[in-house]
């Protein structure tokens, strides 16, 4: 008994360390782009931008948010659940906006937990949504970055890791990306501690990585015309990518600090740096915030209007 009250003190003590970390690197980053950063130039620059253009960007951060919720109906078709595809894509898009802002116990977890379970849905089946979507999302996400030599070229990755080492990373991306779909073909099922994982049928897994993957690309155009012209979308995308590994290693709700530094630093160059400041500012009300009070709309009326009956779920594909 001891032994295992020792344990978990150990483990909550290096939470809290890991915890005060994350929050520490978090300060700095911001510190650094405080301190770099021509804020009056800045804040021109915001001036300068026209309606039209911020409608745009508007719209298209938007279209990435509608198509991110088609992920989760795919997922729900290969578990074979009965819900309306409105509700789904609701929830799906709902809980994007919530995680991309609040982190993803929030997001990705308790509020899919809540949605869905007041649909119906059985708390496995909500795990397994909740995993293969997350899979997807990443799986599109590699599936870019395994292309990146191809469509982007290696000089933004290569800044962080070297020539060799972005190459190697592009490698390792692609055979994860091949082992997953080698998965989906074969049906595998993985059980870990008593969690059973099915893989989608290749079919559907392979749908939902190339929604995925075209909504990566979208985020990419969408942060593009934020930094307005001259900003190179090849350029622009591979710093993306990089930016949400380090945000998602890091574990910052909203990637604060990190996504902000990590693209600043790779377009570095490219573009003037209060230019780059000024766009991510605009990305981040744009992708993030507007997204999020939308959310909150579809979120309630979710929670007002749950179906009649509760939603079945057969065995999954």
């Amino acid at each position: 008994m001891r032994t295992a009250e020792t344990a978990a003190r150990r483990r909550r003590l290096i939470l809290r360390v890991l915890g005060f970390g994350l929050f520490a690197v978090t300060a700095w980053l911001v510190a650094e782009i405080v301190r770099e950063t021509d804020w009056p130039a800045v804040l021109a620059a915001l001036r300068r931008r026209e309606a039209a253009d911020l409608v745009l960007i508007a719209a298209l951060a938007l279209a990435s948010h509608a198509l991110y919720g088609c992920i989760d109906v795919i997922g729900a078709r290969a578990l074979r659940l009965r819900l309306p595809r409105r509700r789904v894509w609701l929830t799906a898009t709902g809980s994007y906006a919530c995680n991309l802002n609040l982190g993803s116990l929030v997001g990705a977890a308790a509020l899919r937990f809540k949605l869905y379970g007041r649909q119906g849905v059985a708390a496995a089946d909500i795990s397994r949504m909740i995993a293969i979507s997350v899979a997807a999302n990443w799986m599109g996400h590699l599936a870019l970055f395994a292309t990146l030599p191809l469509w982007g070229g290696l000089a933004v990755l290569a800044r962080w890791t070297g020539r060799a080492g972005a190459l190697g990373l592009c490698l390792v991306a692609a055979a994860a990306v091949a082992l997953y779909l080698l998965a989906c073909w074969r049906a595998r099922e993985w059980n870990v501690r008593g969690y059973r994982f099915r893989f989608p049928r290749w079919r559907l897994g392979l749908s939902q990585i190339a929604v995925a993957a075209a909504n990566w690309a979208l985020i990419g155009a969408v942060l593009q015309r934020c930094l307005g012209d001259g900003a190179d979308y090849a350029a622009t995308l591979a710093a993306l990518l990089i930016a949400a590994v380090a945000g998602a290693a890091v574990h910052v709700p909203g990637g604060w600090g990190v996504l902000d530094y990590v693209i600043l630093k790779s377009l570095a160059g490219s573009l003037d740096a209060h230019r780059i400041v000024a766009g991510v500012l605009v990305y981040r009300a744009a992708y993030y915030l507007l997204p999020l009070a939308l959310a909150a709309l579809s979120i309630a009326w979710l929670l007002r209007r749950a179906p009649p009956s509760a939603a079945a779920a057969d065995e999954p594909a």
